[in-house]
């Protein structure tokens, strides 16, 4: 029986290893490469399908990396408010991520940010102004109205990052199908 167990961990280990799931490195853990999303191509086949105006940021540093894109659809049974969330590494390796919901404020900082924080500054960018908010653990958050649609900045990334993310809001276009 134990030879059977040994033989059936080996085969379950060279499987891991031939898929990809796991690595030898003995030296220790070295940077991996990030995943690149499709940051523009997502807001665009998502913006027909969340019931509010997506706008795609306008120009971004080159340094920086597009990283993850997801959205939530109109609210079923869990009650998110639908969403857009984009993020990208900065040049200095750090996570900003930019979120557009169709959802009202209070449900879209519990949604993204696990609470709904009080207002501890403004930010005025380009003559837009920002509200600054408590993000999850200790990040801040941006959040700021337009029409219908709620912007939300938040991340680890530099104040001037986000103060450049929020210029490219206000700088970029609509998302069309």
């Amino acid at each position: 029986m134990a030879v059977a167990l040994a033989v059936l961990a080996v085969i379950a280990f060279g499987l891991m290893f031939v898929y990809g799931n796991a690595s030898f490195s003995p030296a220790g853990p070295s940077d991996g490469q990030a995943p690149t999303a499709d940051v523009t191509g997502g807001m665009t086949r998502a913006a027909p399908l969340v019931g509010f105006p997506v706008t795609i940021p306008g120009a971004l540093p080159d340094g920086w990396h597009p990283n993850s894109f997801t959205f939530t659809q109109a609210p079923g049974s869990n009650d998110q408010p639908p969403a857009v969330r984009a993020g990208w590494l900065t040049d200095q390796g750090r996570y900003i991520t930019f979120v557009q919901s169709g959802g009202q404020l209070a449900q879209v900082q519990s949604a993204e940010l696990g609470t709904v924080g009080s207002a501890t500054g403004t930010e005025d960018v380009d003559g837009a102004s920002w509200t600054v908010v408590p993000g999850r653990r200790s990040e801040v958050a941006w959040v700021r109205s337009v029409g219908d649609v709620i912007y939300l900045i938040t991340g680890t990334a530099q104040p001037e990052d986000f103060r450049t993310l929020a210029a490219a809001v206000d700088n970029g276009t609509a998302a069309t199908s």
